[in-house]
C-alpha cells in the first residue's frame, strides 16, 4: 500500500505548470501532453489495487510517463526499452514499479542536452533490469531510499526471488524479479 501511494504529488503540479506554459506555444503538443497525462493517471487509478500487472500494461504506462518527462526536461531524458513482444505477454510485475525507479533516476542524476539521462529497461533471464549511468548531481539530494526499500519489501512478500539494487561499473542497476503470466 505504501508503494502505491508514493506516486510523487509534485508530479501533477509540475505537469500542470508545464502544460500551462505549453498551451500558448504549441497547441498540438499541449493536446498530446494532456492525453499522456490522462493515460498516466488513469493507469494509476485502475491498477492501484492490483498485486501484479502484465509487463505490456506497465510499459504502456511508463511510455506515457516518459513522454511527459521528455517534455518537462526538453529531451534531456531518454527511456530505452529493449524487450521482445514475447516478454511483454509472458511476464508480470508489480504496478508502478517502473515509475518509481524512473522517478528515482531523475531525482538523483543530472542531465543535459550533451549528457542526457538514459534509462534502459531490458530482460536478463527472469529479471527485468532497469539501469542508468551514474550522473550524480553536484549537490546531492540526500536519499531516504524509501521508494527503493518499498519495492524491495513489496517483492519480498510476493515470491522467493528478491530485488537487487546497487552501483556497478558506473551504473545504477535494479533487478526486478519477473512473474510468469
Amino acid at each position: 500500500a505504501l508503494l502505491k501511494t508514493q506516486v510523487n504529488p509534485h508530479f501533477l503540479f509540475n505537469s500542470l505548470s508545464i502544460l500551462s506554459s505549453l498551451v500558448h506555444v504549441n497547441a498540438d503538443l499541449s493536446e498530446q501532453f494532456i492525453d499522456q497525462l490522462s493515460r498516466s493517471y488513469r493507469y494509476i487509478l485502475e491498477q492501484k489495487d492490483q498485486a501484479l500487472v502484465p509487463l505490456r500494461t506497465e510499459l504502456e504506462f511508463i511510455r506515457s510517463y516518459a513522454f511527459l518527462l521528455n517534455i518537462r526536461f526538453e529531451n534531456k531524458f531518454d527511456l530505452r526499452i529493449q524487450l521482445s513482444e514475447a516478454d511483454l505477454d509472458q511476464y508480470k510485475i508489480a504496478p508502478l514499479t517502473l515509475q518509481l525507479l524512473v522517478e528515482n533516476a531523475v531525482k538523483h542524476n543530472r542531465m543535459s542536452v550533451a549528457e542526457p539521462l538514459i534509462v534502459e529497461v531490458y530482460r536478463d533471464d527472469k529479471y527485468l533490469i532497469i539501469k542508468n549511468r551514474l550522473q550524480t548531481r553536484p549537490q546531492r539530494e540526500e536519499s531516504t531510499r524509501t521508494g527503493l526499500n518499498n519495492i524491495i519489501h513489496r517483492y519480498a512478500l510476493m515470491g522467493d526471488e528478491s530485488v537487487w539494487a546497487g552501483e556497478t561499473q558506473g551504473f545504477f542497476v535494479v533487478k526486478i524479479p519477473l512473474f510468469n503470466h
